[in-house]
């Protein structure tokens, strides 16, 4: 298989694909860091959740948790898999010498699509998160 990496003299990559492949860098480095920012998510909730008493408080820490548990041990591996998916597609593109898939260019729109979406979701839940254990501080 030809590494999108590598440089051979059997094909050119044509911008729209070297821009593909750069964005697909850039989505793994992002879920790396995601997986960083969950872990720390989580070091705040053990160290704070204990200052955190009432009903109410309890129930926000276990939905916490949950998202946590979610994001960190399976949303985020997940994303990573088709990422990787998606770059090895790419490689077989190359390797067969295509320049046109149309599947391809579909499935990097929806991956974008994807990505994009979760980052609201998980900005919104960092802004959430980030309110509440600023009580117990």
């Amino acid at each position: 298989m030809i590494s999108v990496l590598s440089t051979t003299g059997k094909y050119s990559l044509q911008p729209s694909l070297m821009e593909m492949h750069h964005s697909s860098l850039e989505w793994l480095s992002t879920t790396v860091l995601w997986k960083q920012e969950v872990a720390f998510f989580q070091k705040l909730l053990d160290r704070y959740s204990p200052q955190l008493t009432s009903p109410e408080d309890k129930k926000r820490i276990s939905h916490f948790q949950n998202v946590i548990t979610y994001y960190g041990g399976e949303l985020i591996d997940t994303m990573r898999k088709k990422i990787k998916g998606h770059e090895h597609r790419l490689a077989d593109l190359l390797q067969e010498l295509k320049s046109q898939d149309h599947e391809y260019y579909q499935e990097h729109g929806e991956l974008l699509e994807e990505l994009s979406a979760f980052m609201k979701t998980f900005n919104a839940f960092k802004s959430e998160f980030f309110g509440f254990i600023d009580r117990a501080m």
